[in-house]
């Protein structure tokens, strides 16, 4: 299942950043990827949260909800491409 999942999200990473690229060359390539990026784990969260639910319904204890899953993975995605192109642009000065 991994795999078939890596694949969606990869495949669909690639096309959000072909689209960017084609807006606003290679800034618009980082943005649409990471945005395409945050999307596809977004809903991964939300398999993960539902599967959660589903362990605690059989007894097995679990925090994770769809949200809370969805919206940590979409958060982070976001916040770690912003880190790496503050990075890029204040302290290795590389202009894009």
């Amino acid at each position: 299942m991994g795999i078939v999942f890596g694949a969606i999200d990869t495949g669909f990473l690639g096309v959000a950043a072909l689209i960017g690229a084609s807006f606003a060359g290679i800034l618009g390539a980082i943005v649409g990827g990471a945005a395409g990026d945050a999307v596809t784990n977004g809903f991964a969260g939300l398999f993960e949260g539902k599967m959660a639910e589903y362990l605690r319904k059989h007894g097995i204890k679990e925090a994770r909800t769809p949200l809370s899953s969805s919206m940590g993975k979409m958060s982070g995605c976001l916040m770690g491409v912003g880190i790496v192109l503050t990075i890029a642009w204040s302290i290795l000065k590389i202009s894009i």
